[in-house]
C-alpha cells in the first residue's frame, strides 16, 4: 500500500520497496534511488509521535551531527527531506545487516575479522572524540556492515551530542547492556569514557556471542559490572584479547583508557590490506 510519504519520496526520486526497521516514532525503509543509482535507506521520523524531549533536544543534535561528520566508517547521509512540520526523512547509504545479525549467523566473529571490524569502529569513534562528539548508544544493532560484511558503518546518533573537553553528562541514555556503571548509578559521567565502555561490550559480544553482564535487573547491574569478567566455557578467547577487553571494561572510568590509547594498542593493529587502522 502506497502511503502519502511514499508519494512525496517518489517525487524526490526515491521509491520505497521494503520496511526494514520500525520504532515507536520512526521507520526505516529501503528504497531505490534515481539520483544515486543504488539502493538507499530512508529513516522517517514522526515528530508528532515522539516525546517532546526528543523533538526539542535529541533530534536537532542528531541532525547537526549527521550534517557535520564525514568518515569511512560512519553512515553516509545523502539528503534531509522535511515533509511539512511533522516528518523528517533522512536518506542514508543502505547496509546489508547489522553486527548483531552477523553474530547470530556465526555465533562469534573469527579473530582476524574481529580485529579488522573493531579497528574500524575505534577509528570512527576516535574521529568523533577528536572533534568532541560522543555517540552514547554504541551497540551491535547500531553498527552496520557493508561490502560482504567487511566494512563497518556506525549509525543512529539519537543520543549523540557535542561536548567540551572536561564536560560531564547526566542523561541516562543508551541500552543497559552497553551502559557503564557510573551511568547506571546516576553519577555525572565522562561521555567519552561511556563510549569506550560500550565498545568493550561490543567486542566481548563479537568474540563470545553473548553480553558480559546480565542486564535483566538494572538495579543489580552495576554490582555485576564490578566483578571480574567471566568468559563462556564453549568459546576460545585468546589471553591478549581478554586483557584488551579488560582495559575497556574498567569499573572506575578514571582507569578506563581513552579512545586514542585504544587506537594505538598493539593488539588492535591489523596487517596491511585488512582494513582501516584504528589510529588513522
Amino acid at each position: 500500500m502506497t502511503t502519502p510519504i511514499d508519494k512525496v519520496l517518489k517525487r524526490m526520486g526515491y521509491k520505497p520497496i521494503a520496511l526494514i526497521g520500525e520504532g515507536s516514532f520512526s521507520k526505516v525503509k529501503l528504497a531505490t534511488s534515481q539520483k544515486h543509482h543504488h539502493n538507499v535507506a530512508i529513516k522517517i521520523v514522526d515528530r508528532e509521535k515522539a516525546e517532546e524531549d526528543f523533538v526539542r533536544k535529541f533530534l536537532p543534535r542528531e541532525l547537526e551531527i549527521l550534517r557535520l561528520v564525514t568518515h569511512d566508517h560512519i553512515i553516509q547521509v545523502f539528503e534531509f527531506i522535511e515533509v511539512g512540520s511533522r516528518r523528517m526523512c533522512i536518506v542514508m547509504e543502505a547496509a546489508a545487516k547489522d553486527l548483531l545479525q552477523k553474530i547470530h549467523e556465526v555465533n562469534c566473529i573469527p579473530k582476524d575479522q574481529t580485529k579488522t571490524l573493531f579497528s574500524q569502529m575505534v577509528s570512527a569513534v576516535n574521529y568523533l572524540h577528536q572533534i568532541n562528539i560522543v555517540h552514547r548508544d554504541l551497540k551491535c544493532e547500531n553498527i552496520l556492515l557493508t561490502a560482504n560484511d567487511q566494512v563497518v558503518k556506525i549509525t543512529d546518533f539519537g543520543f549523540g551530542r557535542f561536548v567540551d573537553a572536561s564536560e560531564r553528562s547526566r542523561t541516562f541514555c543508551g541500552s543497559a547492556a552497553y551502559t557503564p556503571p557510573e551511568v547506571i548509578l546516576g553519577k555525572p559521567y565522562d561521555p567519552k569514557k561511556y563510549d569506550v565502555w560500550s565498545l568493550g561490550v561490543v567486542l566481548y559480544v563479537m568474540v563470545t556471542g553473548t553480553t558480559p553482564y546480565d542486564d535483566r535487573n538494572v538495579r543489580q547491574l552495576a554490582r555485576l559490572q564490578q566483578k571480574a569478567l567471566v568468559y563462556p566455557d564453549n568459546v576460545d578467547v585468546e589471553e591478549s584479547c581478554r586483557t584488551f577487553i579488560g582495559t575497556l571494561l574498567q569499573y572506575d572510568p578514571s582507569n578506563r583508557r581513552t579512545i586514542q590509547q585504544l587506537a594505538e594498542d598493539p593488539w588492535l593493529q591489523v596487517s596491511q590490506g585488512q582494513g582501516t587502522s584504528a589510529a588513522d
